[in-house]
């Protein structure tokens, strides 16, 4: 079940009357079944494995309050992995191991195609990457003492099915979430301001994943399918930087439509993004970009590896290998893991300058010119591992990147990045400076009557057909 569709408007809107309407007190088995619904759309057999899965760390964890023995907290997380391991990277796995001892059965797709033949055929659960994430942090919390609240295994497992971040994030840690389901029944109605601004980022999600998302789908189709000898260095610049304007209108869409849904639930989640494309430096990229996951990496990733209070080749390594398993974490793919490296990498050595006094965000003019020219250069470069999954035709890309042919023909579709470039623009802009939306805040009503009129409008006149959010691959 899409947000973006009729099918979620007219569930929701059920939701929503339900949980208002009936006593407080039935307000968290509402959620709880509406979470089981809204997840059984997608495959019902999957339900039992996601609650078998929350049982196993739930239960582990009970136990291992009474024990207090490490064994019971580490088979918990072995599990976890396991899990996440056999339904992702199962074929990566044997494809790696298959090329090291030339087994070509096991490498792909031979290995996908033998069991297909037999019915073997593995599928990935929905939204298995969040939910370990969210899972694990859980186990974690709890074996280290950050958080150590007793909860009933009914309200841990709508913790991880709650519907409105449930498939893609923003990833709430337990005391972002579980509190406020524990007293779910305390919850005041939403007050006007919390759902005019539920309401604007709804229409805003659904704009950023319409109009402008799945419009963008089709413009980078070139990057993917065109011979690499139809395109310019100056046209692969291009939908390289159109695949990530396209990635940020569909997640940041994501994002907003669950901080709406849950404004309107009376619920708090956190944000995910902080105007990314202002970013200064790849640093300063990845906090404003994605920025549950960035936290979860560095708090239960780097900062186990010792973070920046080890030896100063330490740290630069934490940082590799923190972003070579976040590369592992958006798929099962070669590409991702050099994607990962790559960031790593660059990151280190951002670190090492800055620790030798050159500044993130030089004061004269020029300098900040060179910082925002050399941050988008390694931003694109890394990034197309990202977007282009084929390694071979990535290295190709990059090349034509790399040495620039001066053949100055844009893109098809110019206009459209061009347009969607001033949307993302705009949006990055009241992400950075949402106190200039102030003096419009007693016009709110006739502005959302306004934007909810041309958003229909436009949906009906320029929106292109409705595709699964991008990180449902994951």
């Amino acid at each position: 079940m899409l947000f973006v569709t009729e099918e979620y408007l007219i569930f929701f809107i059920i939701v929503f009357l339900l949980y208002w309407t009936f006593p407080p007190n039935f307000r968290f088995t509402i959620l709880l079944l509406s979470s089981l619904y809204f997840y059984g759309t997608w495959s019902i057999p999957f339900i039992f494995h996601l609650i078998l899965i929350v049982a196993i760390n739930y239960y582990g964890m009970e136990l291992w309050r009474i024990y207090k023995k490490k064994y019971i907290f580490l088979i918990i997380i072995i599990i976890d992995i396991l899990n996440i391991a056999v339904f992702k990277y199962y074929y990566l796995f044997f494809d790696a191991l298959g090329t090291i001892l030339n087994i070509p059965e096991w490498q792909m797709p031979n290995l996908k195609d033998e069991l297909s033949l037999k019915g073997l055929k593995i599928f990935l659960p929905l939204g298995i990457s969040f939910y370990t994430f969210q899972i694990m942090s859980y186990s974690y919390d709890i074996y280290t003492g950050k958080y150590d609240k007793k909860h009933t295994f009914r309200e841990v497992l709508l913790y991880i099915l709650f519907f409105p971040q449930l498939i893609a994030g923003p990833i709430m840690r337990s005391e972002d979430l579980l509190p406020q389901l524990k007293n779910v029944s305390a919850i005041s109605v939403p007050k006007k301001e919390d759902l005019y601004h539920g309401f604007w980022l709804i229409m805003i999600g659904v704009f950023k994943k319409l109009i402008i998302a799945d419009s963008l789908s089709n413009v980078v189709a070139p990057l993917h399918l065109s011979s690499i000898d139809q395109l310019n260095s100056l046209q692969i610049w291009m939908l390289v930087f159109t695949s990530l304007m396209m990635l940020y209108a569909d997640f940041s869409a994501y994002s907003d439509i669950a901080i709406g849904c849950g404004k309107f639930l009376g619920f708090e989640i956190p944000i995910n993004f902080k105007a990314p494309f202002f970013m200064y430096s790849m640093s300063d990229f990845w906090r404003r970009w994605h920025l549950t996951f960035s936290m979860w990496i560095r708090d239960y990733i780097y900062i186990p590896l010792g973070g920046s209070r080890v030896p100063e080749l330490r740290n630069y390594l934490n940082l590799i290998i923190t972003f070579f398993l976040g590369g592992l974490w958006h798929g099962a793919s070669y590409n991702f893991i050099i994607w990962g490296l790559l960031v790593g990498i660059i990151l280190s050595f951002e670190s090492f300058l800055f620790r030798r006094g050159i500044e993130e965000w030089p004061k004269d003019f020029f300098g900040r010119i060179v910082r925002i020219f050399t941050s988008w250069y390694f931003m694109l470069t890394s990034g197309l591992f990202f977007f282009v999954r084929d390694f071979d035709r990535a290295l190709h890309l990059l090349k034509k990147m790399i040495f620039f042919d001066f053949e100055f023909i844009l893109p098809p579709n110019a206009s459209m990045i061009f347009y969607s470039f001033l949307g993302v623009l705009f949006f990055n802009y009241i992400e950075e400076y949402p106190h200039h939306l102030k003096r419009f805040e007693k016009h709110q009503f006739i502005l959302q009557m306004i934007f909810f009129v041309l958003l229909l409008f436009m949906l009906m006149e320029f929106s292109a057909p409705g595709k699964d959010f991008f990180y449902f691959q994951f």
